[in-house]
């Protein structure tokens, strides 16, 4: 069988585009399940050896990890409330406690990061006679589309008993 050259050259032509989109799978895979994650450590950065109790007016050393697979570069920020297990954020909403403190950061996709924080251990009056409060690390993106910061409804928390500080003596 004789091919005409119009064909052949269509047949070249469909090859080099197949190759082109195959390169590209291979090159760039698509992300199919976007997610990031949030994760809580202990002071060695490990899992394990959490506080379970803290003295008010002390702080926590607690090790934060963040993981970006979003299929973009992401800018988040990690805040840190104290709340309740009546407080605690669900996967829409975030605690209706006050944040604390906050940490920033860029992460590309495919990239994680795991950083040292020190917390403050204040928590509110209210809070006084509690045999647990809970430490409250959620995680946000900011939309540069919407020009804001938006809960992703990710979060981790840790459950402590407060202490009283030692009276002093003398």
């Amino acid at each position: 069988m004789i091919m005409d050259s119009e064909v052949q050259a269509v047949i070249v032509a469909l090859a080099v585009v197949a190759s082109v989109f195959a390169a590209a799978s291979l090159l760039r895979p698509e992300v199919t399940e976007p997610f990031e994650a949030i994760g809580l450590l202990d002071e060695s950065c490990k899992i394990g050896y959490y506080p379970s109790e803290l003295v008010v007016g002390g702080n926590a050393t607690l090790c934060i990890f963040v993981s970006n697979y979003m299929g973009h570069p992401i800018y988040y920020k990690v805040v840190y409330k104290i709340g309740l297990n009546t407080t605690l954020p669900t996967n829409t909403t975030p605690s209706p406690e006050q944040a604390v403190m906050e940490w920033r950061g860029v992460l590309e996709h495919g990239g994680n990061t795991t950083f040292l924080v020190e917390v403050p251990f204040k928590p509110p009056e209210a809070y006084a006679g509690r045999d647990r409060v809970a430490l409250i690390f959620e995680l946000w993106n900011y939309d540069a589309e919407r020009g804001e910061w938006v809960y992703t409804g990710r979060w981790v928390h840790l459950y402590v008993k407060p202490v009283k500080p030692p009276v002093p003596v003398g």
